[in-house]
């Protein structure tokens, strides 16, 4: 892996943090179940934010969204946000050239949109239609901040979300569709871990780990000079 690659992600401190979360959540599981599923989930976002972090071309594909409307549906909207606002944060401890405003846009953005899912969902019933207006409300606060923190780069930023939202269209109805309801069961009658639930998302820090790799090699192909388009949406 080349020194330009660990400058983008730290990924020592990555995986010793990833590796204290797993003991965590087994920890956790006759404690508060609850908290071990919570957990569990913010590891599998802060792992989808991975490829995020080292590619502009893979930018939407993290799915720290959809477990925000899943949580506001079943747990809450004031805690779904927080935990939103909470992971995108975090995650940027890993990648600290991340261009610092647009994390600060996003969180913010995916917060106040998770404070207000739990009113998509009654309006729509749908989960899939929620995280329709989810991803929608999602830019329109993201280009109002830009425009008030960094009206000089309103263009840039209008034209990337116009051009990323027939890819975050197909994303996250794929998303949706094919976990919603295998999460939904988790909260039926309360929380409840699975040893399921466990496999599959360590399946999926698999993949994103894998995802990453290809991020790392479209960004050799493809390498973005200046660090303002690369670290923004």
């Amino acid at each position: 892996m080349s020194d330009i690659l660990n400058e983008i992600i730290l990924w020592k401190p990555l995986k010793v943090v990833s590796l204290i979360i797993y003991v965590l959540v087994v920890l956790l599981i006759p404690i508060s179940q609850f908290w071990s599923v919570i957990i569990l989930f913010a590891l599998i976002c802060l792992w989808s934010r991975v490829p995020c972090l080292i590619s502009m071309f893979t930018k939407d594909l993290d799915v720290v969204d959809f477990f925000v409307v899943v949580l506001a549906i079943h747990v809450g909207g004031i805690f779904a946000g927080i935990f939103g606002f909470s992971v995108m944060m975090f995650s940027r401890i890993f990648g600290p050239n991340e261009w610092f405003l647009y994390t600060v846009k996003d969180a913010v953005s995916i917060m106040i949109c998770g404070f207000l899912t739990p009113v998509f969902f009654a309006m729509f019933g749908s989960a899939l239609y929620a995280l329709y207006a989810f991803t929608v409300l999602r830019w329109i606060i993201y280009l109002v901040l830009t425009a008030i923190l960094e009206p000089e780069y309103m263009a840039l930023e209008f034209g990337l979300c116009t051009i990323g939202s027939f890819k975050s269209y197909l994303y996250n109805t794929f998303v949706m569709k094919s976990f919603e309801g295998m999460l939904a069961k988790v909260f039926i009658g309360g929380v409840h871990f699975s040893i399921g639930l466990f496999l599959v998302s360590t399946l999926v820090v698999g993949f994103f780990l894998f995802l990453s790799k290809i991020s790392k090699f479209v960004e050799n192909i493809f390498p973005t000079k200046q660090k303002d388009v690369l670290f923004m949406r």
